[in-house]
């Protein structure tokens, strides 16, 4: 069974393992052309300081870029995705895809530092159709539980602000709602863009005041 603890989770990975030693018998068992993951890259179930991070915001899945599948073969991304799973590490300077969505909060040298993503996938894929793998991934299983349990009760009492940008559904959230405290599931775009709208200008003006 695996542990509801999301670090003590990625904390079994090996140095340069492309897939969690938990969800490997179940993809040893699926056609890798039903599930379209890129196996050959290094899982990024979060990134940025998940620990402490003041901010966290949920997404789906990771997407795919060749580099992601040859900075895989280096050593230096094997060690930084060790550091990762371990859930201090910032976030890279030069990830453009968090940084555009977080524009609007602030400086993106001070934000990659206090913000953090969490995705229900781990695994890199250009799109995610096959919904019914979340339930057989204990690595899925483990995100959500572990956000059900510890970062969303986080949220409701005021000690972070959580704020599901995609699959809200599969979080256990309605999008459009905003929860007791600093939870929020507010109305976005496909790729994960709060929609202009009134709440959208609370919410920045809250996370601006967090950060």
């Amino acid at each position: 069974m695996p542990t509801a603890d999301i670090f003590e989770f990625w904390a079994q990975m090996p140095l340069g393992g492309n897939i969690h030693p938990a969800d490997k018998p179940i993809f040893d068992r699926l056609n890798p052309k039903s599930h379209g993951f890129q196996l050959d890259c290094l899982p990024a179930s979060f990134t940025g300081p998940l620990r402490t991070a003041p901010v966290v915001l949920l997404y789906l899945s990771p997407g795919f870029r060749p580099q992601d599948a040859t900075g895989a073969l280096k050593r230096e991304v094997q060690d930084y995705y060790f550091r990762r799973w371990q859930g201090e590490e910032p976030i890279p300077e030069d990830h453009a895809w968090a940084e555009r969505r977080t524009k609007y909060f602030g400086s993106w040298s001070d934000l990659r530092h206090k913000i953090a993503v969490l995705n229900i996938v781990a695994y890199h894929s250009k799109t995610f159709n096959d919904y019914s793998v979340l339930a057989s991934l204990p690595s899925s299983r483990v995100a959500i539980e572990w956000a059900q349990t510890h970062l969303f009760p986080e949220a409701e009492v005021g000690r972070r602000v959580v704020i599901c940008l995609r699959a809200s559904a599969f979080w256990g959230l309605e999008r459009g709602r905003t929860y007791e405290g600093n939870l929020f599931a507010p109305g976005v775009t496909r790729a994960g863009f709060l929609v202009r709208n009134e709440a959208r200008a609370k919410l920045i003006k809250l996370v601006k005041a967090v950060i």
